[in-house]
């Protein structure tokens, strides 16, 4: 109740008169009730003609008066209502503004929109409905009571016995109603959860033919819901029946007792004809006051839901002096950071590492190393468990978010495109940008020509998360967002991953002469993409494992060395349609490391190269393969299923990687399912095709079939299957 008159004090002033406005209703309500005495007491048994028209004219004034009131009334509780729905659902979409990334990771996104429709449709329902029912129920109850207690005592002592009853009754169920109430909410939420999910993964569904597992379990969700459902209206339905059930015997019980009072002239006519009147308004306003029960008992646990969620925290706050402005004039730096998603498990390790300004830094790792949470950090997506970050020698956390993210142009790997058009994508990095500094922007992006295309040109509609346009469409229009707003410091999160080589290389020289005037921060596992920058860290397991000049870091043939290789000698035509593997790379490769010349000449020839867009399926769990891939572009998921049913991502295989080795000796069930993460170009190798050249050499055909039996004796023991490098 406390929340609930929260929610009307900005509207204090019209709030006041309706409820004044309820009070004037009433009373002209009770005065209606106790005219029939005055005219059968005083008027008509008396023949007083005088004050029948008094009373009669009365009643039509107060009638039109009370009516005329009733119409401004409700036009002010229109403005009351709306406003409180308006307020309460910009304070819930603030908050969620205000919300951290990690609290989106935790959060289903079902949990998070039932906020917003079925909380916020209850609140909506209390306010419009049960508190101006509750309040003319209220208000009805006091001031017929005050009345029939002064028109008849001993009646009104039997009507109040009555009212006791009726509003204690619905105690009897109230805690069973708010406990199913609650469970309904949970469970509609869950569902509304799950069904935004299975619309997410339809392709992921239908690969691995999940359709029914999915109804399984939506049904047994939906039954738990109807069962839970049934219970909450049953015990609505009885708080509300009770009630009105004990009236309508106190009803009968008044009226007999009254009947037999004016009978034995103890009371007049026109009293126990009045003292009815009230009294069946006052089982009106009991009537609504219990049919208002249900709507309080299910919108509170809309309200416990909606003020649970009102409770998070912010984001991590900054410190006393979290309004310092950011001043980037010399270097972003790391002291001894150690950072972590999970407690107890940091993916950042004691990091040191220095951005230098002015200077172009890549950041290199392979998948899970923590080079992403570099990024996060100098965003402040979050910020560090331990140790420090500083910009100038000025701790991160001093310095608000919005000012960091002000200075600071990024580019994600996937980025988000709002449904609207590519003029208003582009202007939410820069508010005050002209269309000559869009058209600027996207040219550096090479995206302008490809929009000069369309129909609409800058006008045209993108689709629901820019699906209206290709992976390398998306990722050059995110480019050009990032470098409308001249940011200090430009980070590239795998920026070029999408693109072909031919656009890609555009984009590389873009950003080369872009890293001649700003701070340009790259994270990519694309080692070709930056063998030009000033500085590259190569992360592993948390810690800086080395860093130097792409020269430095060759010469030094370590980590960086050896995936710098791993991802070379692959031919790629521009259209990135077309691919073929070099004889010395493939000879790197484990399985054709025994091979020699002539048969790795001829065994290249039998490559085929194969594209695979975002999401599509490589291969399958459980299906018999008789290839082997080689990845010459791009990043692929590696997943299996769980027992539960849920599928769990292992690992990442990127540029040189390969997998299905088994399969070119033997045919056995694939043990994960391989997915494409980005836009992958890949090598493909049948089995028919190897046959050919080992069968030029078959003492070396037996012992690669004696080396990959003992590989699937170990599969058969961990449990995994050896898909990468």
């Amino acid at each position: 109740m406390g929340l609930i008159l929260n929610f009307y004090k900005p509207y204090k002033l019209y709030s006041s008169l309706y409820f004044l406005g309820i009070l004037f209703d009433l009373a002209v309500e009770s005065f209606v009730a106790l005219s029939f005495k005055f005219l059968i007491d005083n008027a008509i048994s008396v023949k007083q003609k005088e004050v029948m028209v008094l009373v009669l004219v009365l009643l039509l004034l107060s009638t039109v008066i009370a009516k005329i009131g009733f119409i401004i009334r409700s036009f002010l509780y229109a403005k009351v209502a709306t406003g409180i729905t308006k307020n309460l659902r910009i304070a819930l979409y603030g908050h969620l503004q205000n919300r951290s990334v990690q609290f989106f990771l935790d959060t289903k996104l079902g949990d998070i929109l039932s906020h917003f429709s079925t909380d916020l449709a209850s609140v909506e329902a209390l306010t419009y409905r049960a508190v101006p029912a509750g309040a003319y129920a209220v208000i009805g109850i006091v001031l017929n009571l005050i009345i029939i207690f002064i028109l008849e005592w001993r009646l009104a002592l039997i009507s109040l016995i009555g009212l006791v009853f009726c509003l204690t009754s619905p105690y009897l169920f109230s805690r069973k109603a708010a406990q199913f109430n609650e469970i309904v909410k949970a469970t509609q939420a869950d569902l509304l959860s799950d069904a935004e999910e299975s619309i997410s993964a339809q392709k992921v569904i239908k690969a691995f033919n999940l359709q029914d597992t999915f109804m399984h379990k939506l049904e047994g969700k939906s039954s738990h819901l109807e069962d839970t459902g049934t219970r909450a209206f049953f015990f609505n339905d009885l708080m509300e029946i009770t009630p009105n059930l004990i009236i309508e015997l106190f009803n009968v019980l008044i009226i007999a007792i009254g009947a037999f009072m004016a009978f034995n002239d103890v009371i007049s006519a026109g009293t126990l004809v009045s003292f009815n009147s009230l009294f069946i308004g006052l089982s009106g306003a009991v009537a609504s006051l219990t049919w208002v029960f249900p709507l309080f008992m299910e919108s509170s646990a809309s309200i416990k839901r909606l003020q649970k969620f009102m409770s998070i925290e912010d984001e991590a706050p900054t410190s006393a002096d979290g309004n310092t402005e950011m001043h980037f004039e010399q270097e972003i730096k790391f002291d001894q950071v150690s950072f972590g998603y999970v407690p107890n498990q940091m993916t950042l390790k004691a990091l040191n590492l220095v951005i230098p300004k002015g200077k172009s830094v890549a950041i290199v790792g392979s998948s899970g190393s923590g080079k992403s949470s570099i990024l996060n950090l100098i965003m402040r997506f979050y910020d560090a468990n331990s140790g420090k970050v500083y910009i100038d020698s000025v701790d991160i956390t001093q310095i608000s978010r919005h000012n960091i993210r002000n200075k600071v142009g990024i580019v994600l790997q996937d980025n988000f495109l709002f449904n609207r058009s590519i003029k208003d994508n582009l202007s939410l990095a820069n508010e005050k940008a002209t269309l000559e500094d869009m058209i600027h922007a996207s040219q550096l992006a090479e995206i302008h020509a490809f929009i000069m295309t369309l129909e609409d040109q800058y006008d045209t509609i993108v689709g629901e998360r820019g699906g209206k346009l290709s992976g390398g469409q998306r990722q050059r229009l995110a480019l050009a967002r990032a470098l409308i707003s001249d940011p200090e410091l430009l980070i590239l999160d795998e920026a070029t991953s999408a693109l072909d080589p031919k656009t890609e290389l555009a984009i590389n020289s873009t950003l080369e002469k872009l890293a001649e005037h700003k701070t340009l921060v790259a994270i990519t596992h694309r080692l070709e993409n930056i063998t030009n920058y000033d500085l590259i860290y190569v992360i592993e397991d948390g810690f800086v494992k080395e860093s130097g000049s792409h020269q430095e870091l060759m010469h030094a043939s370590g980590p960086y060395a050896e995936l710098y290789d791993k991802q070379h000698g692959f031919i790629i035509s521009d259209a990135f349609t077309h691919a073929e593997i070099e004889m010395e790379r493939l000879s790197k490769i484990k399985l054709f490391g025994k091979l020699d010349e002539f048969m790795l000449n001829e065994l290249k020839l039998f490559f085929k190269s194969e594209f695979y867009d975002v999401d599509h399926n490589i291969i399958k769990a459980g299906d018999y393969g008789d290839c082997f891939y080689v990845i010459v572009r791009g990043q692929v998921v590696v997943s299996v299923m769980l027992e539960s049913g849920l599928e769990k991502a292992v690992s990442v295989l990127e540029d040189g990687d390969y997998f299905g080795e088994i399969a070119l000796l033997k045919s056995v069930p694939r043990t994960a399912t391989i997915r494409a993460k980005s836009p992958s170009l890949i090598l493909s190798l049948k089995r028919d095709h190897f046959d050919q050249i080992l069968s030029k050499a078959p003492s070396l055909k037996r012992e690669m079939s004696e080396e990959m039996e003992i590989r699937l004796k170990q599969l058969a023991c961990f449990g995994s299957d050896f898909y990468s490098s």
